[in-house]
């Protein structure tokens, strides 16, 4: 890798490197700066991108509102077609924007790395004539974002930001995240897809093992690296290998309790003015290091230590909602489930988790509640009640959105949408409120 060259060097180089790529049919014409005529949509609320037009197809990630896409055709039975990780994916139409003009900067596939196909130049923006701010060797691993502007990906290089030509890098990237540390795990551990205790268990990952650390965490998660795989356990259980740089170390786990509270905020000092790290739920468990400091207990957050009200917390496990459908429910779905029983006693039936569902998989994954309305065909005034409470509380409840009454309410949107007809009163929730929570 070479650094800091001169312009009249540089411009030698991508001169030979082309004339070099035209003799060995690598490149069949010079590269353009001009990008071709592109038709681009930008997501006005989160959504998932999925493999295939139907909600029962694999989701590949999840679009954030703000993050633009290029379309690979028309919208068709509300799908729009898009262009990702050179294959078409799809999204559902209603919650894109068409661009009048085209985004400059696009969301075309994954974060990860691609391989340098020769020796390429990097420069400072998305142009032929811009500045090379470094030029790689052929079969170098570069990082990209999954960012391009017209013919050029961006890259990160020695935490730089930058932009090659797209013909210069390989089609395929490499989403496995590199791990910066190693680590032995104190007990058996389950290998989770996402960082969640309702999410599929890869495999069980046995004490002693070592694992590798890609410096990622999420609440009481960390991601690792074991046998090939990528996935989430949970943090307190990973002892760093002699020699491990400080910033890895990670605090281990003395005790487990539980949120005996609906809602225990985690703070980043052991005092009640201090930041808000997270909160967690009635029964969720929290990993704590057996330090305290007056009224506060360490715990265990998002790779470091964090503090909780030891009022709020307990050494009891199990919190009995009364069925086995709230008691599969995420820690989320249980603290709302208790919050409804508390403010609107007129409310006798609420269902959760369900093996299936023909919408979304949150009723499955534990993370929504469906809040029946008694005589609801006379009594919408209490529907209205409840969903506008999980709307002027949906930040404290972790809600992602609402549907009642044939209409969608998301959180990031923060409106009402009319729904298609589903048929019955039932799938048009005309009959009871359906919340959404985010993963706990």
């Amino acid at each position: 890798m070479k650094r800091e060259l001169v312009a009249t060097r540089a411009t030698l180089a991508w001169a030979v490197l082309t004339a070099s790529l035209l003799a060995s049919g690598l490149l069949a014409a010079s590269p353009t700066s001009a990008a071709t005529t592109t038709t681009t949509y930008t997501a006005t609320t989160s959504v998932n991108v999925r493999t295939g037009a139907s909600t029962s197809q694999t989701i590949l990630f999840q679009l954030q509102k703000g993050q633009s896409v290029l379309a690979a055709g028309k919208v068709s039975g509300d799908w729009l077609p898009i262009t990702y990780d050179n294959t078409t994916a799809y999204v559902w139409a209603e919650y894109l924007t068409a661009d009048k003009t085209a985004a400059s900067l696009v969301l075309t596939g994954p974060a990860g790395r691609r391989t340098a196909l020769a020796n390429v130049n990097v420069r400072a923006t998305a142009s032929l004539d811009a500045d090379i701010t470094a030029i790689l060797d052929e079969g170098t691993a570069i990082t990209v974002t999954g960012y391009s502007s017209g013919a050029f990906a961006q890259v990160t290089v020695d935490g730089t930001t930058g932009w090659v030509h797209t013909q210069f890098l390989s089609t395929t990237t490499d989403t496995t995240p590199v791990a910066v540390a190693r680590y032995t795990t104190t007990t058996d551990l389950a290998l989770r897809t996402t960082a969640s205790v309702a999410a599929t268990n890869q495999g069980t990952i046995s004490s002693g093992s070592t694992v590798g650390g890609t410096g990622t965490h999420s609440g009481t998660y960390s991601q690792v690296v074991y046998d090939g795989k990528v996935g989430w356990v949970i943090t307190g259980y990973l002892d760093a290998v002699s020699g491990t740089t400080a910033a890895y170390v990670l605090p281990l786990r003395k005790a487990t309790l539980y949120g005996a509270k609906a809602s225990v905020p985690i703070r980043s000092a052991a005092d009640a003015t201090s930041t808000e790290l997270g909160t967690i739920t009635l029964g969720f468990a929290i990993r704590t290091t057996g330090t305290t400091d007056g009224i506060f207990t360490q715990v265990i957050w998002n790779g470091s230590t964090a503090w909780a009200r030891t009022s709020k917390l307990t050494a009891t496990a199990t919190v009995d909602l009364g069925s086995d459908s709230l008691n599969k429910l995420e820690p989320y779905g249980k603290a709302a489930v208790l919050e409804v029983r508390a403010n609107f006693p007129k409310i006798t039936t609420i269902y959760g988790w369900r093996s299936s569902s023909a919408y979304s998989s949150d009723h499955p994954n534990g993370r929504a509640i469906d809040i029946m309305i008694p005589s609801y065909k006379s009594n919408k005034a209490l529907g209205d009640s409840i969903a506008q409470y999980f709307i002027d509380n949906g930040k404290r409840l972790h809600v992602t959105y609402i549907l009642w009454r044939q209409r969608s309410y998301t959180l990031s949107r923060g409106s009402w949408k009319a729904m298609e007809d589903r048929g019955s009163d039932t799938q048009n929730h005309m009959n009871h409120v359906h919340v959404s929570f985010e993963p706990s």
